[in-house]
């Protein structure tokens, strides 16, 4: 297997993006997505002057034999990208698709089939150093790092069942512990449940913490409202990030939770000058 060229996305258009305003004027807001009902996946193929995207957007899946996986191969074949984006960061490459998709999900995928074809791949993730800087500007530091690492602990617990919580814990407080901007408490296992029990006094722990509490659409906790900021920054940095690489002339091919897409149609409409259409499935 041929290993995939890995590309980094230049700083500068990160920054730039930061710049913009809050509230950008063609990313959909939440309450226009909640009145919605849209069926996953949700994927278009925009072709413009310069050159295309095909954006798909899933449900996530660490399952080989979700009907999704075998999608995405088959539309990677038929649109034969020249340049590729995940979401999810930077996944290690993995020898089988299966192997892939068990560990890593939609990433993964997307890592293996670049690899095997040898096409550039980047993530279409910002930068953490500055994402964390954008959520500062509403929430403290302290709230932001509890956001980053219930999340990332609550989303184990869904997947892989409670056992390993902590460890899983300890492997992501030393990810966190050294970002720029996070080097706060909670440092330590015994931080994270004094600070959970202070800010959910009547929840059972962290080790329980509710995926739901991380849903954009709801309000049941300031870390809604985080994840409300983060995915309305992140949107732009993808818009801003696919924008770029179609109008260098790539085909791009590029794998994200169905929900961006939604938001970020209107805003690709806008910047690439052309509709997205829905492919036959």
């Amino acid at each position: 297997m041929d290993r995939a060229r890995w590309t980094v996305i230049p700083a500068m258009l990160i920054a730039v993006v930061g710049c913009v305003s809050h509230q950008h004027p063609a990313i959909m807001s939440w309450p226009q997505y909640t009145t919605l009902s849209v069926e996953w996946p949700y994927v278009l193929r925009f072709e413009s002057a310069q050159g295309s995207l095909l954006y798909y957007g899933a449900r996530h899946t660490y399952s080989p034999t979700d009907a999704q996986v075998t999608d995405i191969e088959r539309q990677w074949a038929s649109f034969k990208p020249t340049m590729a984006f995940n979401e999810g960061g930077h996944p290690p490459l993995e020898a089988t698709r299966d192997a892939a998709v068990e560990k890593y999900g939609e990433p993964g995928l997307v890592r293996f089939l670049a690899a095997r074809d040898d096409v550039p791949v980047a993530s279409l993730d910002p930068d953490r150093a500055e994402e964390v800087a954008h959520l500062r500007q509403a929430f403290s530091a302290t709230d932001v790092k509890l956001f980053f690492v219930l999340r990332a602990i609550a989303q184990f617990a869904d997947r892989e069942g409670p056992n390993g919580v902590d460890t899983e814990l300890e492997r992501v407080l030393a990810i966190y512990n050294a970002a720029p901007g996070l080097g706060v408490s909670p440092r330590f296992l015994g931080e994270v449940a004094a600070a959970f029990s202070d800010r959910f006094p009547d929840s059972s722990g962290y080790r329980i913490t509710p995926l739901r509490w991380f849903d954009p659409v709801r309000s049941d906790t300031f870390l809604n409202r985080v994840s409300r900021s983060s995915s309305d920054y992140r949107d732009r940095v993808m818009v801003a990030i696919l924008s770029r690489s179609v109008a260098d002339g790539q085909r791009v091919f590029a794998v994200v939770g169905g929900t961006h897409v939604v938001m970020q149609e209107r805003a690709l409409t806008s910047v690439l000058g052309v509709r997205g259409r829905r492919p036959r499935s």
